[in-house]
């Protein structure tokens, strides 16, 4: 039962024939997991928290750098230098003090990201490498987790909404690279401009939201952004029968 606070905080929201007060509801008891806090991680948390969900844990080992500031717009000026999930805790609690946020200082792989796993609705990956992303993957479908899984260059996007049960997983779409292209080289990062992340994570939370809701989402389809010519386009795609996520869970 929402409070009334809660009716006139998120009033904007409730009218929409979409959403409702048994929509918030839905909501406000939904704990998600985010893996990385950079330039898809600053909308993806400011969305989330801003919604009104129940818990948001967020899972990073960075610092703040300049360079990072061009794209990752939770943080500013002031707090270079300092730890990227500790920033992002105490701004996101101070948007939202009925949001529990947690933030934890961790190198996440296959077997450090088990500990934060309990409890958790959904796991929505917002790193900036292959390597993470595939890991997400796998752990959602290992764990029977819902996921939103999205990456970017320069001007591009792509973002797919992940079901294990009923839908196609991040490698039934994108064949596991080698080991040696998991990363990106030192030293040569790939080339982004900062509304790309803003517009991918953005989509990211909003992928989380019509996913809780029942809403119309993007499983079983693969979301490719072209903002040089403003396009969207939709691929469907299929569940691999050889997939680990066709694998009985």
């Amino acid at each position: 039962m929402l409070t009334e606070e809660q009716k006139k905080r998120y009033s904007r929201q409730i009218i929409s024939p979409s959403i409702g007060e048994e929509g918030q509801e839905k909501l406000s008891k939904l704990r998600v997991l985010q893996v990385g806090a950079g330039g898809l991680g600053s909308p993806c948390s400011l969305y989330l928290v801003a919604a009104g969900i129940k818990e948001l844990t967020i899972l990073d080992n960075d610092v703040l750098d300049i360079s990072n500031l061009q794209r990752q717009i939770l943080y500013n000026e002031s707090q270079l230098r300092g730890v990227k999930v500790e920033l992002a805790k105490d701004i996101l609690s101070r948007l939202n003090s009925e949001v529990q946020v947690h933030a934890f200082k961790d190198y996440i792989d296959e077997n450090s990201i088990k500990k934060y796993l309990k409890g958790q609705d959904f796991i929505i990956d917002c790193s900036d490498n292959l390597k993470t992303k595939f890991m997400v993957n796998k752990v959602a479908v290992d764990n029977n987790m819902k996921c939103v899984i999205a990456g970017i260059k320069d001007f591009y996007g792509q973002i797919m909404t992940i079901n294990p049960k009923t839908s196609a997983c991040y490698q039934c779409v994108f064949p596991v690279p080698e080991k040696e292209d998991t990363k990106a080289p030192p030293g040569n990062p790939l080339p982004v401009i900062g509304v790309t992340p803003g517009i991918l994570g953005t989509l990211e939370a909003l992928e989380v939201l019509k996913t809780t809701l029942n809403l119309p989402n993007l499983e079983n389809k693969l979301l490719m952004v072209n903002l040089l010519d403003l396009s969207f386009n939709i691929i469907k795609v299929v569940k691999d029968e050889h997939c680990i996520c066709s694998k009985e869970l």
